[in-house]
């Protein structure tokens, strides 16, 4: 195996630890960065808008964990030629900071959506506060009115 995929194939198996921390062991002994990627798909519809670089790091992610496949169940990591590249092991690295820092987009899209369940609170307690719209009854309305001629 070539000098990069040994260092990619230590980088990788950081990122699927961090990974297996987050979602747990499972019984089908899927890789963690698959599970990351699965949560990704299950929130990508509305998410790709809100979390700037969501498409990026899933095409990223899933060139990483599709190059650590390679390396382990063909020939290529027997071959002697390095299949990644510096940038690959740096994306790797970056991302498992990123996880680590909450800075990932999944953790992006779990404090904005808990932002935005705090903004819906506070909306409503805001609400109901405000007083009613409607107009005040008269204290005596069965007293009648006095008028001068």
């Amino acid at each position: 195996m070539g000098y990069l995929n040994c260092d990619f194939f230590d980088e990788f198996k950081r990122l699927d630890n961090i990974c297996m921390d987050i979602y747990g062991p499972n019984s089908n002994k899927t890789l963690g960065v698959t599970l990351y990627l699965e949560e990704m798909d299950r929130k990508a519809p509305a998410s790709r808008y809100i979390i700037k670089g969501w498409d990026s790091d899933y095409k990223k992610l899933k060139r990483v964990r599709n190059l650590r496949n390679e390396l382990s169940h063909s020939g290529t990591s027997l071959s002697g030629y390095d299949i990644c590249t510096e940038e690959d092991i740096d994306f790797i690295d970056s991302f498992c900071n990123r996880i680590l820092n909450q800075t990932d987009p999944l953790a992006l899209l779990r404090k904005n959506e808990l932002e935005t369940q705090e903004r819906i609170k506070a909306n409503k307690a805001a609400r109901k506060s405000f007083p009613s719209k409607t107009m005040p009854q008269a204290q005596y309305p069965t007293q009648a009115i006095k008028t001068t001629p």
